[in-house]
């Protein structure tokens, strides 16, 4: 859009109809004239809906006289018609003022914080330190330092490698990356041994460096050392060193579950109940009379609504209804055979967290006995898997 159509748009203007045996002949006159029409629309043969400003309304209706026809005025606009309306309309005018300024004074503090890029760090944690830093919900944006910021961020929260705060208007956007973790660095010089993880019947032995102290065939315990961190000197005598290799065994493993088969459920009881709330700022208004401590047996769903335009701002306004659902509790029997298939399933995914990705199961047996009122299920299995595991060996002074 130009300036001149900007300029025609806010300029005061009235639109006109204009009916008479000869419409054309007031066009011609108002060309003549220097009368110029922001727009001109034929509704029929003898009447045109004429748009102009308002400085020429006068100079047109005396050219439609002339040529022998009528002005009737339709519709007017324009920033100053705009404002004389509003002269008319204090309170509008007033409540018009006092939003624009109440849109602008929010825009300088923080009433939305959005965190982006975490995985393992949880968002409470980083807006704990966010709120240790002098940054939160209620915020003052203008003596904040963006770099100043992002190094105490990144002191608090060691967990985080990369962070930036991107504020627009009332909403922060804060961006992390986590840290990588610094992968294990295998020292030869270092003096480790390995060690049995838990017990088991070695199958395969693989000792890349160091001296295997066990063979295929042999039972060993947990804690047992496997391959000793030790070679013979060719000068004589022993020398350690980073012992490196696999021990794969047959192990054995007996894994425990139990439930009660009664168990206390919810049954509604009443209709649920609704109160609300308005939140200005970090004041809360409650639109209620009895306390807002619910009862013993009540479940509680709060929803906000936000006044904001979703990426642009936010403004301190909050609109908060809380229901209330109260229930009785209940004693219920569960279906034993739905409680065993489900407490199978829980100690199998226990029983890989256990092996690893490398370990294989071999055998796997479930067995179930029901006494008192509770349900025990029990994983027997046996499984082949690498239970060598690295440490340091410790030096005598």
């Amino acid at each position: 859009m130009g300036v001149y159509d900007l300029f025609n748009r806010a300029a005061d203007w009235r639109e006109l109809r204009v009916r008479g045996l000869l419409p054309a002949a007031f066009l011609n006159g108002c060309v003549r004239g220097g009368v110029e029409l922001l727009s001109a629309v034929s509704e029929d043969a003898y009447t045109l809906r004429v748009r102009l400003r308002k400085r020429d309304v006068q100079r047109a209706v005396r050219i439609a006289q002339r040529t022998d026809c009528t002005v009737e005025p339709c519709a007017a606009g324009g920033a100053g018609h705009a404002l004389r309306r509003l002269r008319r309309r204090g309170f509008a005018a007033l409540g018009l003022l006092l939003a624009v300024a109440a849109l602008f004074w929010s825009r300088i503090y923080i009433w939305e914080i959005e965190v982006i890029g975490t995985e393992t760090v949880s968002e409470g944690r980083i807006l704990d330190a966010l709120a240790e830093c002098g940054v939160g919900i209620g915020s003052c944006w203008l003596g904040i330092t963006s770099d100043n910021l992002r190094s105490e961020l990144l002191e608090r929260t060691p967990e985080l490698g990369w962070a930036t705060v991107n504020i627009y208007g009332s909403r922060a956007e804060v961006l992390v990356r986590e840290r990588i973790p610094k992968p294990a660095i295998w020292k030869p010089e270092e003096p480790v041994e390995l060690l049995a993880r838990r017990s088991g019947y070695v199958t395969k032995v693989t000792a890349l460096n160091g001296t295997a102290r066990v063979q295929p065939g042999m039972a060993v315990d947990a804690g047992e050392v496997l391959i000793a961190g030790e070679t013979q000197s060719a000068f004589g005598g022993t020398r350690q060193l980073h012992a490196a290799g696999t021990v794969t065994a047959e192990t054995y493993y007996e894994l425990r579950a139990a439930t009660p088969l009664r168990r206390t459920q919810k049954t509604p009881a009443g209709a649920a109940r609704s109160r609300w709330a308005i939140v200005v700022g970090k004041n809360r208004l409650n639109l209620y009379r009895n306390s807002s401590i619910s009862g013993e047996n009540c479940d509680m769903i709060s929803t906000v609504w936000t006044l904001s335009v979703p990426g642009l701002f936010t403004l301190p306004l909050r609109l908060v209804r809380e229901t209330e659902t109260p229930w009785t509790p209940t004693e219920t029997e569960l279906d034993c055979n739905l409680a065993r298939q489900g407490m199978e399933a829980q100690l199998h995914e226990r029983l890989l967290r256990e092996l690893g990705a490398e370990g294989v199961i071999c055998t796997e047996e479930y067995s179930a006995v029901r006494a008192d009122g509770s349900l025990t299920v029990v994983l027997r299995a046996t499984c082949i898997e690498n239970i060598a595991v690295e440490a340091p060996i410790k030096l005598e002074e």
